[in-house]
């Protein structure tokens, strides 16, 4: 019982501190308007989250830094896991992978908007760099063998929060 209380009292506090962060994804994404680049990424999205590592647990990593977005996925064991996911951006992106093998793969669109991605991981590394061109949001979604990840399953910047939902959108502040 205590557990759950403790757990329910971290989940409110994350709640309270992701909330200004991300957003719901809706099914209409956000107009984009990248005629003037304004704000920045928020604070706590910055720096690699503290508990990624090869071998970590299952999940999507995700962190902003002055490179740009950087997407790592691992899990426990050897077992092979598939990850997959579609990233979003109000602005063109470029994508670089990072620590792809054989059958890992990603994809963009045409307008470089939409980003698909397939990683088929053995509990070692796989994931993505990736740069928008002054994006005023960019949206993340998830999955771990053909199932949405839970929450508790994607960590964002240096402290590792966890969004409200998957898909979440991060939005430029000023």
């Amino acid at each position: 019982m205590r557990h759950r209380r403790i757990a329910m009292g971290t989940a409110l506090a994350l709640t309270v501190m992701v909330g200004p962060m991300v957003g719901a994804a809706s099914a209409a994404e956000p107009t984009a308007d990248t005629a003037a680049c304004t704000g920045h990424w928020p604070a706590s999205v910055q720096g690699v989250p503290t508990q990624w590592h090869a071998g970590a647990r299952a999940g999507d990593y995700i962190w902003h830094d002055a490179r740009g977005w950087h997407l790592r996925v691992t899990h426990v064991g050897t077992r092979l896991a598939v990850f997959s996911g579609r990233i979003v951006s109000g602005a063109p992106m470029s994508v670089s992978g990072a620590f792809l093998e054989g059958r890992d793969s990603f994809a963009l669109s045409a307008d470089k908007k939409v980003l698909t991605y397939r990683f088929t991981n053995y509990g070692h590394i796989d994931g993505l760099n990736i740069q928008t061109e002054c994006a005023p949001w960019i949206t993340f979604g998830g999955a771990l063998s053909g199932n949405k990840l839970p929450v508790g399953r994607i960590w964002i910047g240096r402290n590792g929060v966890h969004p409200l939902q998957n898909p979440f959108v991060v939005r430029r502040v000023s």
